[in-house]
């Protein structure tokens, strides 16, 4: 009686571990952009996809066959070992598919290969237009006059003015990183009348560059009325 006790036991112990349980993996790829990806179990036919970042989660049991479903990256077959239930989330590495240039034989290209005949160049040729020609040879020489013009009109800044780009900062640009005393701050706006280059750093928000090429030109109108107030 006791035996056959013991039998009952361990025929129920083995039909537990045959029943298939809920896991979670995650299939470790290189290429994100083959996410996500399809898995299919072979043992259960069921069929799910992993998320952008490649988990997904399955009813297997030790021996299940996963498998990926046709795909441009990756192929898999992977069997369940009873180790990988032990793990709280099951890691699988898939194989890359490489893929090998196949050799192409090229053939001298004519006209005959593609299909066309003299008969059919000759209707297709450009014909020219003189009148047509002349017209955008013009068009083109006055654009290119218009341009030389405006850059030969140019009209500098008058000694008088004050560069509007650095009076456009913050005032505390000036004072609070320049360290250009309050009193001299508009004498320093007209000390930068004659820099262009720092217009072209502010207009490109050139951050970076303005804010050094200041601080260099600050140092410089500081140290030049330093010698006037010295004089």
């Amino acid at each position: 009686m006791k035996y056959f006790y013991f039998l009952i036991v361990i025929l129920s112990f083995k039909s537990f571990g045959q029943e298939r349980n809920e896991y979670k993996f995650r299939i470790m790829t290189n290429e994100i952009s083959a996410l996500p990806l399809q898995i299919q179990n072979i043992s259960t036919q069921e069929l799910t996809e992993t998320d952008a970042a490649g988990y997904f989660s399955m009813l297997i049991k030790p021996g299940d066959k996963l498998v990926l479903t046709e795909n441009d990256f990756y192929t898999m077959e992977y069997f369940i070992k009873s180790t990988d239930l032990d793990e709280s989330i099951v890691r699988i590495y898939p194989e890359s598919k490489s893929t090998v240039l196949k050799e192409v034989e090229v053939s001298k290209i004519s006209t005959k290969s593609l299909g066309i005949d003299s008969k059919a160049i000759i209707e297709n040729t450009y014909n020219p237009n003189l009148n047509m020609d002349f017209k955008a040879m013009f068009l083109w020489l006055v654009r290119k006059m218009k341009k030389k013009q405006s850059v030969e009109t140019f009209v500098l800044r008058k000694p008088y003015e004050m560069n509007p780009y650095v009076a456009s900062l913050p005032r505390t640009i000036v004072t609070d990183y320049l360290k250009i005393p309050e009193n001299q701050v508009e004498a320093f706006y007209y000390f930068m009348n004659d820099d262009y280059l720092i217009d072209t750093y502010i207009r490109q928000n050139d951050e970076p560059k303005w804010r050094m090429h200041l601080l260099e030109k600050s140092i410089e109108f500081l140290a030049e009325s330093k010698d006037t107030d010295e004089r």
